[in-house]
């Protein structure tokens, strides 16, 4: 064997050796390529509720899952939904003349917080509006002011001034009534209804109720 022989050789095995190390260093590469990619991939479909946050996963316009603080890992197609789970308050007032044809105006208080139950939150978010994630869901506010009023309003039509002076309690479990079975359909759960104040809007009426 010559010496150009040899080097040769020695030339064919170093050349093994370096592909023999190659091969599994290039497979450790494309696994962790692979995985960190899966790993990216995951993180991007977590999804994370803050502990006062209501979070929906939606997929081609149906519920899969909600809860508040909800923390999963989503499907590719799903849609995620977010709005707070804090209770809400908002005030109404409206007028209405009495049966004496005397004017009276009843200003009071609704508190109302998305229904746990069944699919109450994704029943709020399809009928509330996207302004349900915000601080100030208006159109919640203005559809249940709007529906408490007109209660009062036809509650003051049909008593006297003396029953809306005197019957605070029934006008107020009259509301609750009424309002219930609908505003769950909406996905809302009234927590309670007040009366904060009864005022009597005629005048001369007024006086004559004041004076001894």
């Amino acid at each position: 064997m010559t010496e150009n022989d040899t080097v040769a050789q020695d030339a064919i095995a170093t050349s093994r050796l370096l592909w023999d190390a190659f091969i599994p260093l290039a497979v450790i590469a494309v696994v962790y390529v692979a995985l960190r990619s899966l790993f990216e991939q995951m993180m991007k479909l977590r999804v994370t509720g803050k502990a006062n946050e209501w979070v929906l996963i939606l997929n081609n316009g149906n519920l899969k899952m909600a809860g508040v603080g909800l923390s999963c890992v989503r499907g590719p197609f799903d849609q995620v939904a977010k709005f707070p789970s804090a209770v809400n308050r908002v005030k109404f007032s409206t007028e209405q003349v009495t049966k004496e044809m005397q004017g009276v105006q009843v200003e009071g208080m609704l508190v109302w917080s998305i229904m746990r139950t069944e699919d109450g939150p994704f029943r709020a978010f399809r009928n509330l509006g996207e302004d349900l994630t915000t601080g100030d869901p208006r159109t919640a506010n203005d559809s249940l002011t709007s529906m408490a009023s007109a209660i009062v309003r036809s509650a003051i039509a049909n008593s006297t001034i003396s029953q809306m002076l005197r019957e605070r309690e029934d006008l107020r479990v009259q509301i609750r009534k009424n309002m219930a079975d609908v505003v769950q359909g909406w996905g809302v759960w009234l927590e309670t209804v007040e009366i904060t104040d009864v005022q009597i809007k005629s005048g001369s009426l007024f006086k004559d109720m004041q004076a001894p």
